[in-house]
């Protein structure tokens, strides 16, 4: 079964961007027309299309085009660096690339990219019809990196989209009443098919948002329902309290109470976990997080991540790894390269190493830890970096990252936040050895929720 299969065609809008608004008719009858541009460029069901247009209507009408004849849409992330990309572009050589008219001039930085033909948003006035695809034919092919070098290749076909997609409408509220902020393309594309309205941040060729031009946005168009990053929500709040909210899902990075004691109390407030191999993996609504569990949160015992949910199942590793497996877990990459660092095989059974350390605790919760990498090991036990960040949010209202050097736990903290010999003082049950003062931390490009504890390290 073709994923568009999932779009009805209505006058309702699917999406508002700016002073546009597509309905879910011209949306489609657009992507389809454009399926019949790309179909007379010779792309069809065995063709690679890498989609470099930025989160907007064109982004989704690009997507539409490529499904509806059957094609692969290659997503690259072009914040990791020239290298990452060129051996992405390497891997998989697309057959086109769909531009528009900034990207068209942007990927003549990339040599690899040069000699492939591109494309613009086009329509034709006959537009295609969907291809039949099987439901293990290819939808989206998505790179990450690989601890070999050499990038690993998610492959998400029709059919695990369509499973991921009915695994998030019975855990998320997908009430086609809602009118969301749409900043995460899975979830807009969860959206369409639940005839949902989408606001779409101003288009934008870096991973920063406006903030406080998206808050008017979001109040002008009554916005009920944000999935995000924290990051995100935070500096949305910064502008106003969001009034016609009613429902947040928050992921992407840790979700510390700090931002979600700034959200209004009626809103119902709910925390994601999950990643490009398996989302979601569990969920937490805030208002059922206990007291109790809300102490450890400020003891630095981590971050918790709810229930899991019933289409997988969590277990935890010696080493405190979550594993996962289940319908909607990735069972591998493509070619099978990071296979082996990124999955066990017990019997007929893969579990996917999310890399992230947690545990389950005495009612079943799942908890975080932080990144198992990026743990610290050594003659004072284990200490996981959201401990220590989870204790400098909640006691002192600062972001802060644990490093270790020379046998030494540091501490690094953004200069004139906080005094660091009073947090010194109050984390020497941790065995912190010193506070380093920075201009600012780095964080990933993606969300700007994570503490880029790579760059960090090269830092300090």
């Amino acid at each position: 079964m073709n994923i568009l299969e999932l779009l009805k065609p209505s006058d309702k809008p699917a999406l508002i961007q700016g002073e546009k608004s597509v309905s879910y008719s011209e949306l489609l009858d657009s992507g389809l027309s454009f399926g019949k541009c790309l179909r007379e460029k010779g792309i069809g069901e065995k063709s690679h299309v890498l989609i470099f247009v930025p989160l907007s209507m064109d982004l989704y009408i690009a997507m539409i085009g490529a499904w509806s004849i059957g094609a692969k849409a290659i997503f690259i992330d072009f914040s990791k660096g020239a290298k990452f990309v060129a051996d992405s572009v390497e891997r998989l050589k697309p057959d086109i690339i769909i531009c528009d008219t900034v990207t068209s001039l942007m990927k003549c930085i990339y040599p690899k990219m040069r000699n492939i033909k591109a494309i613009h948003i086009k329509r034709r006035s006959t537009p295609v019809t969907i291809e039949k695809v099987d439901s293990t034919h290819p939808a989206i092919l998505t790179f990450t990196s690989g601890t070999t070098g050499v990038p690993k290749i998610a492959v998400r076909t029709h059919g695990f989209l369509i499973n991921q997609y009915n695994v998030l409408r019975e855990h998320l509220d997908f009430n086609e009443n809602h009118i969301d902020l749409g900043t995460l393309p899975v979830f807009t594309l969860a959206n369409l098919a639940s005839h949902i309205t989408t606001l779409l941040p101003d288009k934008s060729y870096t991973s920063k948002i406006d903030a406080a031009k998206l808050a008017n946005q979001v109040n002008r168009e009554g916005v009920t329902r944000i999935i995000c990053s924290p990051a995100l929500m935070a500096n949305l709040l910064t502008h106003n309290d969001l009034p016609s909210l009613k429902n947040a899902y928050l992921g992407g990075g840790p979700v510390y109470p700090s931002v979600l004691e700034k959200i209004r109390t009626d809103v119902d407030l709910h925390i994601v976990y999950g990643s490009t191999e398996a989302e979601p993996i569990s969920s937490v609504r805030w208002a059922d997080v206990s007291e109790n569990d809300k102490l450890k949160i400020i003891n630095g015992e981590g971050l918790p991540a709810g229930e899991v949910v019933p289409q997988v199942e969590c277990k935890i590793s010696e080493n405190q790894e979550i594993l996962v497996s289940g319908d909607t877990v990735l069972k591998g990459y493509l070619d099978g390269i990071g296979d082996a660092e990124n999955k066990i095989r017990e019997g007929d059974k893969i579990w996917h190493k999310t890399g992230d350390a947690g545990y389950i605790d005495e009612h079943g919760k799942l908890w975080l830890l932080g990144r198992v990498e990026q743990a610290i090991r050594d003659a004072h036990g284990v200490l996981y970096p959201f401990c220590v960040e989870c204790y400098l949010d909640a006691h002192f209202g600062i972001r802060g990252a644990i490093l270790s050097k020379n046998n030494e736990r540091i501490v690094i903290i953004e200069k004139n936040v906080a005094r660091p010999e009073k947090i010194l003082e109050k984390l020497n049950s941790m065995h912190i050895s010193r506070v380093i003062e920075i201009k600012k931390l780095p964080m990933d490009k993606r969300h700007s929720a994570k503490i880029d504890y790579g760059k960090l390290k090269d830092m300090v």
